[in-house]
């Protein structure tokens, strides 16, 4: 049963999506958010992260 319940937990959100934030956090450093360069690249990290289970504003 303890097998069954592990795989049924949502991960922590640190441990996934860590190519897209890694691309993310490295967009947002060099340009900014208010250039809106890095928009389609959080856009992409927001749909990895919902198919996790996390909602992100």
């Amino acid at each position: 049963m303890a097998e069954e319940t592990k795989s049924t937990e949502k991960p922590k959100p640190c441990c996934v999506c860590l190519d897209e934030k890694k691309i993310r956090d490295a967009c947002l450093l060099q340009n900014g958010q208010e250039s809106g360069k890095c928009d389609s690249i959080i856009s992409q990290y927001k749909v990895c992260m919902k198919g996790y289970g996390f909602e992100i504003a």
